[in-house]
């Protein structure tokens, strides 16, 4: 079993959402999109996994992941990266995903992101609009 699957799942789910391809037509792309990738679009990103173990097994008994998912998009406004968030939280938070090789056992969301990034030679401005999500699945 490869914990693999969780990130295939959920980058799976949201680029088969055509609304979300619709406010996000640049694709989702594990955390980096490719160079000239039309705007806005989605990055899905682990920040930390762990195995919880079953007491003297050594065995999981359940995985946790926490996942950045963001849409970002070059512009001054945050409209339509937040547009394109607010369709993310729809599909996540609380959803139902299968995942190959696991039981879901809870998605939701744990915290809200916003925040601009300015790129220091253009002073052309990114807006990042999504959030923090958190993935418990029990090994099949």
């Amino acid at each position: 079993m490869s914990s693999s699957a969780i990130d295939a799942a959920i980058v799976g789910m949201l680029s088969a959402d055509t609304q979300l391809n619709t406010l996000a037509p640049g694709g989702v792309f594990r955390s980096v999109s490719p160079q000239g990738t039309p705007e806005p679009y989605v990055i899905v990103d682990l920040v930390t996994h762990r195995d919880e173990l079953e007491m003297n097994s050594g065995d999981a008994a359940y995985e946790s992941a926490l996942y950045l998912v963001k849409a970002v998009h070059g512009s001054t406004s945050g409209a339509a990266a937040q547009s394109a968030a607010d369709r993310i939280h729809a599909l996540l938070n609380n959803a139902s995903l299968s995942v190959t090789g696991y039981s879901l056992m809870l998605l939701f969301r744990e915290e809200r992101i916003a925040y601009v990034e300015i790129d220091d030679n253009s002073d052309h401005r990114y807006q990042h609009r999504g959030g923090l999500y958190r993935v418990m699945v029990d090994p099949s």
